[in-house]
């Protein structure tokens, strides 16, 4: 594969403003699924274990001859059959737990060698973990569903299981082809979207022959949509960076105003990179059948909604909620249904946590996931101060710009559509802001650069030594507090509001 790697070596360096040849693999990889999907969608339902055997020997051969990730796929081949000999051989309430420690055990030690390989070349390189990630989301998620399916046997399953649990419950551990075929399903294997089984099993069964054309030009317009942010980050990815934000000289010729618009604009531009892989990888997942659900009553096909981002809510969204369910959404999906509500509603009520503690616990699991950089620990605890902040606000602040229904008992008095229009405004700005700000950290990776961009990003003042790392270690927090001031304003206000309605 040698000539394969040279030939994609001058492609990034002619054509692709010199991404990184392990990137350019990836593409590659996932392009090519789009072939292959063709090929799996016409295997016949009845024939479902050729399907799994097909998506197994295809991951293999991306994976390994295209990507060249041997060593992945011996860490993956083996955490695989590791997991599903404990789901097996378990049956108490501790499996997922168990599933759990292990898969992130295995893939700590896979981030702690990537990271130290990485110092030693002085770049960051796309190998196996990204895949591994994925994996774990997947068996994890599988180990909790099958615990769901067997306290779907208990007579209290109604009371402690969520319509989500109960939907994809498993009544018991899936044959080992079945298992494997899920795992390494070939269109979501290195970069996403994760899903659950169930979603699996029904685009195995499910004949969608009538529904292809459909399938076809979903998948197809998430490929455009791909292309269009890869253009965007091979054009701009040289001129906004975070690095760049985190320099002296940066700031010497540019207002706060204007640093906070190129902090923007990069962030736009880094997650252009995440659009193409995500969008791309989708629209594979699309042409194999995944999302079909079915069809309705009139015979029009039904669709799940498999998107790993919605690029409309993340750069138009005003609330940093809104930022959040749209922003990698597979990983949401696992951490909101199978860490964050597991935590404030576990089967044993007397264990559970505050909704606080178990959003700070949820981030951090999440900044687990991600590796050992501390710049994800930043970015993950800041994230939970602006989500809580974030929460705070809106409960109090919406209510009084939001339109009363349109009862005749009604006596809240109703804000102009103007002044609902300008709260939207405001939301969209100052989360778009807090997103980036908050970011910053996770991509720079080190803690003395972000913290750096932090503080020069509010007070451009020429500093040296200590005096200067001690400021930006403070300022840091001004962001994050004076939302916090503003949350515990906005409770007030609306103290002061209800008490005025009862008067």
């Amino acid at each position: 594969m040698r000539l394969l790697t040279q030939a994609l070596w001058r492609l990034s360096e002619d054509y692709l403003g010199g991404i990184s040849v392990d990137r350019v693999t990836t593409i590659v990889a996932v392009l090519l699924s789009y072939a292959l999907a063709h090929v799996f969608q016409r295997i016949p339902p009845r024939m479902s274990g050729a399907k799994h055997l097909f998506s197994i020997v295809t991951t293999v051969l991306l994976f390994g001859l295209v990507q060249e990730q041997y060593l992945g796929l011996l860490h993956l081949t083996t955490g695989s059959v590791v997991i599903y000999v404990v789901m097996r051989c378990m049956k108490g309430a501790y499996m997922p737990q168990t599933v759990f420690l292990i898969a992130m055990l295995h893939l700590s030690f896979s981030h702690i060698r990537r990271q130290l390989h990485e110092r030693n070349s002085k770049r960051v390189e796309f190998d196996y973990t990204g895949a591994q990630m994925i994996f774990v989301i997947k068996a994890t998620s599988l180990a909790f569903c099958i615990h769901d399916g067997r306290r779907c046997l208990s007579s209290s399953a109604d009371v402690i299981l969520s319509p989500y649990q109960r939907k994809n419950a498993i009544a018991k551990v899936p044959d080992l082809l079945e298992y494997l075929g899920y795992i390494f399903f070939f269109p979501g294997f290195a970069v996403g979207p994760a899903f659950e089984l169930a979603t699996y099993r029904q685009m195995v069964y499910l004949d969608n022959r009538r529904s292809r054309r459909q399938l076809s030009v979903r998948a197809y317009r998430k490929l455009v949509e791909s292309l269009f942010w890869m253009v965007v980050y091979v054009v701009y990815s040289d001129s906004f960076t975070f690095a760049e934000l985190a320099t002296r000289n940066f700031y010497k010729q540019r207002s706060f105003i204007s640093a906070a618009l190129y902090l923007c604009v990069t962030g736009v531009v880094v997650r252009a990179a995440y659009y193409t892989a995500w969008k791309m990888s989708e629209g594979a997942c699309i042409l194999t059948g995944l999302g079909f659900d079915g069809y309705d009553k009139l015979g029009n096909p039904r669709w799940l909604d498999i998107a790993n981002i919605r690029v409309r809510d993340v750069e138009l969204g005003s609330s940093i909620k809104q930022l959040i369910d749209s922003w990698n959404i597979g990983t949401n999906t696992w951490l909101r249904h199978h860490i964050y509500l597991r935590l404030i509603s576990p089967p044993n009520a007397g264990a559970r946590v505050s909704s606080t503690r178990a959003t700070v616990l949820t981030f951090l699991v999440s900044a687990w996931w991600h590796g050992f950089y501390p710049g994800y620990y930043l970015t993950f605890m800041l994230g939970a101060l602006a989500a809580s902040s974030a929460r705070t606000l809106r409960r109090n602040l919406h209510p009084l710009v939001a339109l009363p229904p349109k009862t005749k008992t009604n006596n809240i008095r109703a804000f102009p559509l103007v002044i609902k229009a300008l709260y939207d405004v405001c939301g969209w700005i100052a989360s778009k802001y807090t997103l980036d700000f908050v970011v910053a950290p996770f991509m720079l990776l080190a803690l003395r650069p972000a913290f750096q961009l932090k503080g020069r990003n509010f007070h451009q003042i020429q500093l040296d030594g200590q005096d200067e790392d001690s400021l930006c270690k403070l300022f840091q927090y001004l962001y994050l507090v004076v939302v916090h001031y503003i949350a515990e304003l906005a409770r007030n206000i609306e103290i002061h509001h209800i008490h005025t309605v009862e008067v």
